[in-house]
């Protein structure tokens, strides 16, 4: 650390947490500012798609060597170095833009570095969760989603409506100058190579990665949960406005109210649910995910009325926070026994992985069979998923009175 005294526990997680803030409402922001900008250069409705795309890109290409690189290196160099590098797009060359391409080139930019800022900052927390009471397991993510889902995207708005897309990328440009100046403090900068292992190269580090999730059972069934999970989000969020329009009638601002109800529940889960969940294990905290869950998309898949879609948006969010806060425990436990560098990109993968899924399969199922079916299909993946944890927790009460 920068500073002599190394900071305690409290300190260091107060400046994890304005870190996520930070990144998560910087995120926000760009989610909504880059599709609307690229549409105001000129850009085509196919082309606005592909910048609101790019970003997952960055996500599956760069997941498993930034792993490999935060091994090597540790997380602080490379967050200072990626964030004051978007910093510097949005400062110098965003502003210059005036046409599409340009534009999709800069979001695409953008996206290669958004592991830069996500992955150094979920890995800090991870490595710290054991040293925390349980009840903030899903702190640091709640704080991210904050700024992402709610922050950001009222402040894109404002702003881009007020002072225009030029000053709000300087805006931007300063939050991100400020979390590199909070990351050079909340962050570690040591990597965990030993010293056999320094001459290691970047592939070799990355193999290690994939055998790693081979041979670990309960690191692949965490991750494939994510994926089946952010699938579930991806398509809700596309296709629940659709469906509140044309088949309930809704307004758009109403219909989008869902999506904020989805995420406001999410975000109090996740600073809540910790204790709640405190005690039970861990197949019994995913049976109650996926019940959720399940309640979710049957609710939706066959609603008659528009109260069904409320009452599914709500259990979306609860669901995926006890999810989200069960998997964050199994990840950080990995950690401790493998490494940040060596899971932190291996388990980036599966929710950029799962939204890209559930946009584009849902997509083909929304346009023959209506945007109802997508939800009734992941009905009956969570219904599958309950009944397996449900087996593997009657499964271990078994083994504990034999």
């Amino acid at each position: 650390m920068p500073t002599d005294a190394p900071p305690s526990v409290s300190q260091r997680l107060a400046g994890l947490l304005v870190l996520a803030l930070l990144v998560g409402t910087t995120n926000g922001l760009s989610r909504i500012a880059m599709p609307f900008f690229a549409a105001h250069v000129g850009a085509q409705a196919w082309q606005v798609g592909l910048v609101g795309g790019l970003g997952y890109a960055g996500m599956l290409l760069l997941s498993l060597p930034m792993g490999a690189l935060m091994e090597r290196h540790g997380g602080r160099r490379l967050f200072v170095r990626g964030t004051a590098a978007a910093a510097a797009l949005y400062l110098l060359v965003l502003p210059q833009v005036h046409a599409a391409w340009p534009a999709i080139a800069g979001a695409g930019l953008l996206g290669l570095l958004l592991p830069f800022r996500v992955l150094p900052v979920q890995t800090e927390f991870l490595h710290l969760l054991p040293q925390l009471d349980p009840s903030r397991a899903g702190w640091n993510r709640a704080a991210n989603m904050l700024g992402m889902f709610l922050i950001g995207p009222t402040l894109a708005a404002a702003l881009v409506a007020a002072l225009g897309f030029a000053l709000t990328f300087v805006i931007v440009a300063l939050m991100l100058l400020g979390a590199v100046l909070v990351g050079r403090r909340a962050l570690d900068g040591d990597g965990e190579t030993l010293p056999q292992d320094a001459a290691l190269s970047l592939w070799a580090r990355m193999r290690a990665q994939l055998s790693l999730l081979a041979e670990r059972r309960d690191l692949r069934r965490a991750m494939g949960y994510d994926l089946l999970v952010q699938m579930a989000v991806a398509y809700f969020v596309v296709f629940v406005i659709v469906l509140g329009v044309r088949r309930f009638g809704l307004s758009v601002p109403a219909a989008a109210g869902l999506v904020t109800l989805q995420g406001v529940v999410y975000v109090l889960t996740l600073f809540l649910g910790g204790r709640l969940l405190d005690g039970h294990g861990e197949d019994r905290r995913y049976a109650i995910a996926f019940a959720c869950l399940l309640g979710c998309t049957l609710a939706i898949g066959f609603a008659g009325v528009p109260a069904l879609l409320w009452l599914g948006a709500a259990l979306l969010g609860l669901g995926l926070g006890v999810q989200s806060l069960t998997s964050v425990t199994r990840f950080a436990a990995l950690m401790q026994h493998h490494g940040r560098g060596r899971v932190s990109g291996l388990i980036s993968l599966a929710p950029p992985a799962g939204g890209v899924i559930g946009a584009v399969l849902g997509g083909v199922l929304s346009q023959h069979f209506g945007p109802q079916a997508g939800f009734r299909v992941l009905a009956l993946a969570f219904a599958l998923a309950l009944g397996w944890v449900g087996w593997r927790a009657r499964a271990g009460a078994s083994r504990l009175r034999g």
